[in-house]
């Protein structure tokens, strides 16, 4: 046995050395705090004296003159910042000073820092500003104690550190409590070497009592072994001749193999030239008769063999376990070998390391047994156990071992992927876990009675929980099979999965019931009938709706209902029936019902056949088609009303597919519209186009691309006839859809609109000419009323009575505002419509030159709507906007000369207008009656507002303000 001396508890010495050691820190620590303790206490009555200066009112204490004072003043303040600059170093702790509330004064210290405040956040707050709920009633206690003149000490933990704080009194010379001093000492080190030294006495004492106890009992042991060696030495003896006897005489093998030299193994050695040393020098040195026979030799041929050679076949796998034999001291293994004739043994050895007393390896001892009948037969079962498990394993259905408790002990993949869980989750689980609540109990039954012995086996069908969720339908056989050698008991369960078997019943099931409420609630009769014998097997309740007759009698009677047919129908129907038997086939015939109505049936059969190919029933559907043949005959009187409506037509019908690839009507109307022959596009349909005008082909393309689309479209075209004229064509086409919603036809109507076509031109024509000549009439109108105008401002040039002049003057402006609608007019696109902005700003722009206003302040504010008014309602507008805008001009602003005047024309509904003149003159006299003023501007305004059918307002309380509100009127009759 080897012992690793590393590995002894360290000796009592280091502990006391360790003990020592902690006690002088903890001293040093105390002898710190002393000293700070006293250093506090120092400043803490300077600060005390500083105080006292600071709050007394005069040095006469003192006793000495003004330079003194102010000498003394210097020094104190000289150490008060001595001081404070202590407080600001203090080691490993704080200082606080407070007054009586409780507000801190100076703070300051090194650890202030270490918990993570400052002198700035808390110089100047209260105590309940800065400290913590749990921890206020404890201070302001202690607080209110120092003011008192307690003085307290105690241990307090903040930001995981331990202080030693004195809360104490602050006293001027006098002995009065002016405030109150914290000091804080960070005391955490100390506490944990007082802890840890605490554990060190405990462990030294411990130490220290089982040191006695093991030398006690060492004492007691040594004398027992110098009292039991030398019977151990007899023993030995004996059992040294007991063991060569066993060594010689063992039936499994026994050697050594001894180096020449001891060798050491460990990190401090290269264990590969170590490893070169032990194959070269390690020989056998001692082997039994049974060892020397596992490899049919004699005792010359293997004494003295080294490693080299036991290993030679596999060096290098030998130098491997050799490796790992010395790094362990033993080993147990199995590996193959050579016998001398050079065939292949198989030995199973336990190998353990020899050292001397250093702790070197100076060989080894081996105990290895021939195991080569055991391989052999271990080879053939795996080959077996391998043949049986891909047997299993490849089955082509699930196969399971569950114990009696349930649990699986072995599945395989099939019934893995029936269930969807993986073999190793599987083996973790029973099958109830996997089998569907509601079948555990019928299987907990059966399986009960198969362990009893009651029964041999049981087959059942059950469902299975699939991983997913999902149940899964199976058949299972289950026999009980007891291992010959272990005796272990369990179930052998094949699982067949018949989940599609289910769905197809359940499928088949549905199926039928589907087909008897089909053939209950459909209108259509389902009917079913032998060959041989011919009877009825089933008939649906529709016949009873169409035949009028009870299926009860026709069940009853077992005859075909052949008594309901027509009899000019009956003997063919008969015979369709017996070629129905060896092939499907569709009639339609008649029927006579009780109360005498004949109605169309339409019956599909089916033959079925039997494994031997004969046909034993036959199966069929019948359906009222009355309607439908009704549908027909109308469809038929339809059609041939089309055709004689088509035929007979001016305008051309025609039909094509939705590919326009076939023309599949076109009515003889064609020939005569584009004197071409019909065969032509019957042969290419899409051969039109070559005959329409270059200019219309692609407003043509655009109403076949939205036709195709779904739109319904009306074109009119230009085409070239056969003789090269050139006619119109409005041609409308609609899409025709399928039962599916798909276009698959498009129809239309092609109408000759040549001579509405000029028809037309000669009416535009026409009425370009008139255009043109209404324009010359209005400026032939505008042109007189100039020329009136301008013999107007001549005849004025005779006039020297200024009323007479102005009247002159004032028709010139009536007559240049209807001279500027005449000029509008026939300069507009709309020879019917005055555009009122522009009409506006120029008749404004006429009377401002009028009236002379250019070297005057007046101010014109246009705010009108873009308005388009009819010449009835423009006139009338035009002349009071004349009328009330040269009143303003001529009396709002006397001689002052500036001033506003604003026209808003504004559109308030559909055609009702909001019209406002307003200046911001004089307004009218105080005496002046505007109701009853005989002035013929004003009357004419009156006059023109009642043309207008206008209401007007006239407001004078600032200024001058006219309000109308109108509509526009109507044309009047024009011939």
């Amino acid at each position: 046995m080897c012992i690793d001396p590393t590995k002894i508890d360290r000796p009592l010495e280091t502990c006391e050395a360790l003990v020592a050691e902690q006690k002088a820190k903890i001293r040093q620590l105390e002898e710190d705090l002393h000293q700070q303790r006293e250093l506090c206490q120092k400043l803490e009555a300077q600060v005390k004296a500083v105080e006292n200066a600071s709050f007394s009112g005069s040095v006469t204490e003192f006793d000495s003159t003004e330079d003194d004072r102010i000498q003394l003043i210097a020094s104190l303040e000289k150490s008060q910042e001595m001081y404070r600059t202590l407080i600001k170093h203090y080691p490993n702790g704080s200082v606080f000073l407070f007054d009586r509330d409780l507000r801190y004064t100076l703070i300051d210290g090194q650890g202030l820092a270490v918990v993570g405040l400052s002198k700035e956040l808390l110089e100047g707050k209260t105590l309940w500003e800065v400290s913590s709920p749990e921890d206020l009633p404890l201070f302001e206690t202690t607080y209110r104690a120092a003011l008192a003149g307690k003085e307290n000490t105690f241990e307090y933990k903040y930001g995981g550190r331990v202080y030693s704080t004195t809360i104490a009194p602050v006293k001027n010379d006098r002995e009065e409590i002016f405030a109150g001093m914290v000091v804080t000492q960070d005391i955490t080190e100390k506490k944990q070497a007082e802890i840890a030294l605490e554990e060190i006495k405990n462990q030294l004492e411990i130490k220290y009592q089982k040191r006695t106890e093991d030398l006690k009992t060492a004492n007691d042991q040594l004398q027992e072994e110098i009292l039991s060696r030398w019977r151990a030495e007899k023993a030995l003896r004996e059992s040294q001749e007991q063991l060569e006897l066993f060594f010689s005489q063992s039936l499994e093998g026994f050697f050594f193999v001894m180096l020449d030299e001891p060798v050491n193994w460990d990190d401090t050695v290269d264990k590969e030239k170590v490893l070169d040393y032990v194959f070269a020098n390690g020989r056998v040195t001692k082997a039994n008769d049974a060892l020397i026979a596992q490899y049919g030799g004699i005792r010359e041929q293997f004494i003295g063999r080294t490693l080299d050679s036991l290993f030679s076949r596999n060096f290098t796998g030998g130098r491997e376990i050799i490796k790992q034999f010395f790094d362990e001291g033993r080993i147990h293994i199995e590996n193959d070998n050579r016998k001398f004739d050079g065939n292949i043994i198989w030995v199973e050895g336990d190998y353990i390391c020899i050292y001397d007393s250093p702790g070197r390896i100076v060989g080894y001892f081996g105990v290895q047994r021939d195991i080569s009948a055991r391989k052999k037969a271990e080879a053939t079962l795996r080959d077996s156990e391998e043949r049986f498990r891909a047997t299993v394993e490849q089955a082509a259905v699930g196969i399971t071992h569950p114990d009696e408790t349930g649990r699986y002990l072995r599945v395989n993949q099939k019934f893995c992927e029936i269930v969807g869980y993986t073999a190793s989750e599987l083996l973790s689980r029973t099958w109830m876990d996997v089998t569907y609540p509601e079948d555990i109990d019928a299987d907990l039954k059966q399986n009960k009675k198969l362990f009893a012995r009651e029964i041999d086996s049981f087959k059942m069908e059950k469902r299975l929980l699939h991983k997913d969720g999902t149940v899964v339908w199976v058949n299972i056989t289950v026999s009980l099979i007891q291992e010959p050698l272990s005796g272990a008991i369990y179930n052998v369960v094949v699982t067949e999965d018949i989940s599609d078997r289910k769905k197809t019943e359940a499928a088949l099931k549905e199926s039928e019931e589907r087909f008897r409420q089909l053939a209950e609630n459909i209108e259509s009769v389902f009917w079913m009938i032998n060959v041989q014998p011919q009877e009825i097997i089933y008939i649906s309740p529709g016949y009873e709706k169409i035949w009028g007759r009870s299926c009860a009698d026709l069940y009853a009677n077992g005859r075909f209902f052949a008594d309901s047919l027509h009899p000019e129908d009956r003997e063919r129907v008969i015979a369709n029936l017996t070629r129905q038997i060896e092939s499907e086939d569709e009639i339609e015939y008649r029927i006579v019902r009780p109360d005498g109505k004949t109605r169309w049936i339409r019956d599909r059969a089916f033959p079925i056949r039997n494994q031997a190919d004969r046909v034993y029933r036959i199966v069929g559907i019948a359906e009222d088609i009355s309607e439908r043949k009704q549908a027909e005959k109308t469809i038929g009187e339809s059609e041939e009303r089309f055709r004689q409506l088509a035929e007979n037509s001016q305008d051309c019908f025609w039909l094509i597919s939705a590919e326009f690839t076939d023309l599949l009507y076109l009515s003889p109307a064609y020939e005569q519209i584009w004197a071409r022959s019909r065969e032509e596009l019957y042969a290419d349909p899409l051969k039109f186009m070559e005959w329409v005008h270059p200019e219309d082909k692609p407003l043509l393309q655009e109403a076949i691309r939205r036709v195709l689309q779904g739109e319904s479209t009306s074109t009119e075209y230009r085409f070239f006839r056969s003789d090269g004229t050139m006619h119109w064509l409005c041609d409308r086409a609609f899409p025709i859809y399928d039962e599916s919603g798909k276009i698959y036809r498009i129809a239309g109507i092609g109408e000759d609109i040549s001579e509405r076509k000029f028809t037309e031109a000669r009416i535009q024509a026409a009425l370009r000419e008139k255009e043109v000549l209404l324009k010359e009439i209005h400026h032939r109108v505008k042109n007189n009323m100039q020329i009136i105008s301008s013999l107007l401002q001549l005849q004025a040039q005779y006039i020297e009575d200024e009323p007479t002049l102005a009247l002159f003057e004032e028709s010139q402006t009536r007559i240049h505002a209807m001279a500027l609608i005449h000029e509008q007019l026939y300069q507009s696109q709309h020879l019917d419509r005055i555009d009122l902005p522009p009409y506006v700003e120029n008749l404004v722009a006429n009377l401002y030159q009028s009236f002379g206003c250019g070297n005057t302040s007046i101010q014109f504010n246009l705010k009108v709507d873009p308005i388009y008014l009819n010449i009835e309602t423009a006139i009338p507008c035009g002349l009071i906007i004349n009328e009330l805008v040269s009143n303003s001009l001529k009396y709002a602003f006397g001689s002052n000369l500036a001033g506003e005047i604003t026209i808003e024309f504004q559109e308030i509904n559909h055609h009702q207008f909001h019209l406002t003149i307003q200046d911001n003159g004089c307004g009218f006299p105080a005496e002046f009656d505007v109701e009853n003023t005989e002035t013929l501007g004003l009357r004419l305004v009156r006059m023109l507002a009642y043309q207008l059918e206008a209401s007007i307002a006239i407001d004078s309380q600032c200024g001058t303000c006219y309000t109308l509100i109108f509509q526009e009127l109507n044309y009047r009759q024009r011939i």
